[in-house]
């Protein structure tokens, strides 16, 4: 009886052997797949005193974009950077603007230092100056009479396949007139004297203006403020499509739209 069992035992041990080494060969893992690597940034902006400036602001563009201060410490960290090429501009009132290039490659982590020069502030009035009367500044004439069809326009100037397509339709010494065409969004920009006046002719897409977004549509009519930083991006299928006029900069003579 007792041979029978140790027969039995032998048998179960080997049947659950095989088992387990069959399991093993059928379970064999794939290996992973390895995340792309991101770093991060740190941007430490000073003074030529080498003391460091708290409230600087800094729009980040390039491979990505955004926007960011410096803290009490004079610094901040841009995370989650892939490789590639960024522009930073530094501004801050009292202080010349500054942009700074730099490359992210390989995911080594990177500090990059700014310094900030000081405006030259205006020179006091002298005690024995004679008030000068205002120079008054004559408007400039405005351009010719300009008209056309925007439908014809597009039917000899579409976008086609290209990301992004610029038309001048109108130039004068007061305002140019473009027609932007987006598959793809315009990444983030300033006009630092110029308000923008955007409408909207087909398409769909959002314009970022700082915190804020803006639903695109046909027919909407969107008024940026200048010195305000601002993004354009397209939704849907088909290319966003507006007029834009910049208010106050003139363009040079012979670009009109024909």
């Amino acid at each position: 009886m007792i041979r029978v069992l140790m027969v039995g035992a032998a048998a179960a041990i080997a049947v659950t052997t095989a088992s387990a080494q069959s399991t093993g060969r059928g379970s064999e893992r794939k290996p992973a797949v390895a995340p792309r690597r991101t770093t991060s940034v740190r941007i430490t902006v000073r003074d030529p005193g080498r003391a460091t400036l708290a409230g600087v602001h800094l729009l980040l563009s390039g491979a990505a974009a955004g926007a960011f201060s410096t803290g009490a410490d004079g610094t901040t960290v841009i995370p989650n950077l892939k490789d590639g090429l960024y522009r930073v501009r530094c501004e801050r009132s009292g202080f010349i603007t500054l942009e700074r290039e730099f490359t992210v490659r390989g995911g080594a982590r990177n500090a990059i230092d700014v310094i900030l020069s000081a405006a030259t502030p205006p020179a006091p009035p002298s005690a024995n100056s004679v008030p000068q009367t205002p120079t008054v500044v004559a408007i400039p004439p405005s351009g010719p009479f300009v008209a056309l069809s925007i439908p014809d326009f597009l039917d000899r100037n579409f976008i086609g396949r290209e990301s992004q397509k610029e038309s001048i339709l109108t130039c004068t010494p007061l305002e140019t007139v473009r027609l932007l065409q987006m598959r793809e969004g315009m990444a983030r920009h300033v006009h630092d004297r110029v308000d923008e006046i955007v409408y909207v002719l087909a398409g769909e897409g959002a314009l970022r203006l700082g915190k804020d977004t803006v639903r695109l549509r046909a027919a909407s009519l969107v008024v940026v403020p200048h010195g305000s930083d601002h993004v354009f991006e397209r939704r849907g299928r088909k290319p966003l499509i507006v007029v834009s006029t910049l208010a106050g900069a003139a363009c040079e003579p012979g670009r009109n739209a024909r």
